[in-house]
């Protein structure tokens, strides 16, 4: 059922109608960083009507129909982009599927409090930017132990490979072991992947000098201003 759910979502249409500001389509968690081979979801490579065909395939699999359609509630904390994002992945799974979802927001406070219980979750928005530039940041939050682990995604060989990755010193090996990671995870299909965020800067023609970086941090010694 997850997988129909994923599936039926065209992440095209949101980042390219919904957002507009050059966001990547995300058929996997962990975004490019260094050393690192990010990993997708099979059906990546699959046309969009590929993919919905296999959702409705599944969605019917997994026991729902027009006569006993899915129940489900789509929660996200309020904000103008994640309302709007909402309602299309709603009217995505209304014309794919043909279940009706219940879109609900909640304060962030009162949102994050309401994920970490993981009691009236059914399917919420999350998001996450690495404190560093390393795909552990991201895989971590996954392993069944993590506090922000709000999924609550329970994996032993997804922890067992983690725990590996963790005490490997030689990086190619380490990173194999976080692909491999990943790829279980999506098998499992625990969370729904949508875009990657970006950088969005405006800046005059005339400043120059500027680098960019994957955790967007910019060093101004380096700026200087062309006569204009």
């Amino acid at each position: 059922m997850r997988r129909a759910l994923s599936l039926a979502v065209d992440r095209k249409v949101i980042v390219e109608q919904i957002l507009g500001a050059g966001q990547p389509p995300a058929y996997g968690w962990v975004p490019p960083v260094h050393h690192y081979e990010p990993q997708q979801m099979v059906e990546a490579s699959w046309t969009q009507e590929q993919r919905e065909a296999e959702a409705k395939r599944l969605y019917a699999e997994a026991g729902y129909s027009a006569e006993n359609p899915l129940q489900t509630e789509l929660m996200f904390n309020t904000h103008e982009d994640h309302r709007r994002i909402a309602v299309t992945i709603a009217a995505m799974w209304k014309r794919v599927l043909g279940f009706e979802v219940t879109i609900s927001n909640q304060e962030w406070k009162v949102f994050i409090d309401t994920r970490t219980q993981k009691v009236a979750t059914q399917v919420f928005r999350g998001s996450w930017i690495g404190d560093y530039d390393d795909a552990f940041t991201f895989a971590e939050l996954l392993r069944s132990t993590s506090g922000q682990n709000d999924p609550g995604y329970d994996n032993p060989e997804y922890d067992r490979l983690l725990d590996a990755a963790q005490a490997e010193l030689d990086l190619e090996r380490r990173a194999e072991l976080l692909e491999q990671a990943e790829r279980v995870m999506l098998a499992d299909m625990p969370i729904l992947p949508l875009y990657f965020y970006v950088s969005k800067h405006m800046i005059k023609p005339w400043v120059q000098g500027r680098q960019s970086n994957i955790m967007d941090h910019d060093l101004h010694k380096r700026f200087y201003v062309l006569e204009h």
